[in-house]
């Protein structure tokens, strides 16, 4: 079953590749449109399949992040069509590959280091890509009057009769936990910066209400005073818009590490 997956995963994978760059003299249209059908039918075949138990293992796992970052770059349609219970399942291995972290290490002295593979970082890269594929994706057919995610951004009710929280609302959530109380490598707050931008357009209404939570943790009144300036300048320095344009994105990037900066340390200690 772990070739034959393999296997499957790399034939989806090389599909959406070629179409992405493929320039040959058949009508594109056509040829994207067999192709989108084909990796939907494919989706629908593994999702079931892959277990966060498979996931542990190494290749299988980068072969797996690989196929979704880019469905979600060059297909997002075809994941907003899956059913509930298939895209729970693909989000919910998006949010295990984004917590996919390295090794603790206890270092003489009692130094504590967390080291974060190249592989890891790649994996947590590869669904930062996802996020922001997919945020976009949604903020982009909203704003033209087009559903998007539809019931997966607005919530479903779940078994008990109560409203659960949106797949969006909840990865901004985990985006935010993450660069502000968790480890990972640096060379990841970019893509971070380019996920967390859409998310924020997409749910900005939540960003204040998180904003306002973490103020109000905040004991100390002149940490508050630099925490509330610096979750406004987080979404406002630097001219940035509500665009998502390359313009956009560098900007916020430079917004998200000014931030960081200025707030993770403190935020840590509470």
């Amino acid at each position: 079953m772990y070739k034959d997956l393999r296997a499957l995963l790399q034939l989806l994978l090389s599909l959406c590749s070629k179409d992405l760059v493929d320039f040959s003299s058949d009508s594109i249209e056509t040829q994207g449109t067999n192709i989108s059908q084909v990796v939907y039918f494919g989706l629908h075949i593994i999702t079931p399949l892959i277990s966060l138990d498979l996931l542990k293992y190494p290749k299988l796992c980068h072969d797996y992040f690989a196929l979704l970052s880019h469905l979600l770059e060059v297909y997002p349609e075809t994941v907003a069509q899956l059913n509930s219970e298939a895209f729970t399942h693909v989000l919910g291995t998006l949010d295990f590959g984004l917590h996919h972290q390295g090794v603790v290490a206890i270092w003489p002295g009692g130094c504590i280091l967390v080291c974060i593979p190249s592989c890891d970082a790649e994996i947590i890269d590869m669904c930062l890509r996802s996020l922001k594929a997919l945020a976009s994706y949604h903020y982009k057919e909203t704003g033209s009057g087009k559903t998007g995610l539809g019931l997966h951004a607005a919530g479903l009710k779940d078994s008990g009769g109560n409203l659960r929280e949106g797949i969006l609302s909840q990865f901004l959530r985990a985006l935010l936990q993450l660069l502000l109380f968790e480890d990972y490598s640096p060379d990841l707050v970019s893509s971070a910066a380019d996920a967390l931008l859409p998310l924020i357009l997409c749910e900005q209404g939540l960003y204040q209400r998180l904003g306002n939570e973490l103020i109000e943790r905040q004991a100390n009144p002149t940490l508050r005073s630099r925490l509330a300036n610096a979750l406004q300048s987080l979404i406002s320095a630097n001219q940035l818009s509500s665009t998502l344009d390359r313009i956009n994105y560098q900007r916020f990037r430079k917004n998200l590490s000014n931030f960081l900066i200025e707030v993770r340390g403190f935020l840590r200690t509470m």
